[in-house]
């Protein structure tokens, strides 16, 4: 997979292997950040075929700002809780449902005005009254959040460019290289941006690393 930004040349991203791009210069990380958030001015392609952004890109940013990090998932996680219902447990809620509207047209003592209600089934509005959702949990760290999306990708949407921002500036290096490992057991595509200008390190050996200084001349390594 390759993402390119005119008039750069491509970077190169494979499954498994974290792809990280360094920069200081402000222009270049803007630019770059803005187009893969709006998905305009930038181009990804695999084996010289252009990918449809929308299909193959997804932004997640700082995953400690995000607010919605779990929201591609709600639909896939109500599509695999039904498809997984036997038919003893449909039958149950169809009699829950029945149930239900009894005890509400038993309460409503108007002989005077008769009640009719509506007699249809619907699994996925009963899944919708249950408020099934993420949980989100207050002590977890940045680490711990970043495993979470990268294993719901894995499962749900491996097929995607996930592209984390900030993340050297919220892990220590063990964290680091913990996540540098998951992305190649789940064989991800994933790119890291960092608006910084550190300098390489042995930790960054498990990655695929370009710097971009600010004459926009681009290193890698």
């Amino acid at each position: 997979m390759k993402l390119t930004l005119y008039p750069n040349a491509p970077f190169e991203i494979n499954a498994g292997v974290p792809t990280v791009i360094r920069t200081n210069n402000q222009a270049f990380y803007t630019s770059l950040s803005l187009g893969l958030q709006s998905k305009q001015d930038i181009v990804l392609s695999d084996n010289d075929e252009v990918l449809e952004l929308n299909d193959y890109l997804q932004f997640i940013g700082n995953v400690v700002t995000n607010p919605d990090l779990f929201t591609p998932f709600k639909l896939k996680i109500e599509r695999e809780i039904l498809e997984n219902l036997n038919e003893k447990e449909r039958q149950r809620l169809y009699q829950l449902d029945c149930e239900l509207k009894s005890i509400f047209l038993g309460s409503a003592y108007l002989e005077d005005f008769p009640l009719t209600i509506n007699d249809e089934w619907d699994v996925k509005k009963q899944y919708k009254y249950c408020g099934i959702n993420f949980l989100h949990d207050a002590q977890a760290t940045p680490y711990d959040i970043i495993k979470e999306v990268l294993n719901l990708y894995n499962q749900f949407n491996a097929k995607k460019l996930l592209v984390l921002a900030d993340l050297f500036n919220y892990l220590e290096e063990a964290q680091q290289l913990q996540i540098f490992q998951l992305i190649k057991k789940l064989e991800l595509h994933v790119l890291l941006l960092d608006f910084s200008w550190q300098p390489y390190s042995q930790l960054l050996e498990e990655c695929r690393y370009y710097s971009v200084d600010k004459d926009f001349v681009i290193f890698e390594r």
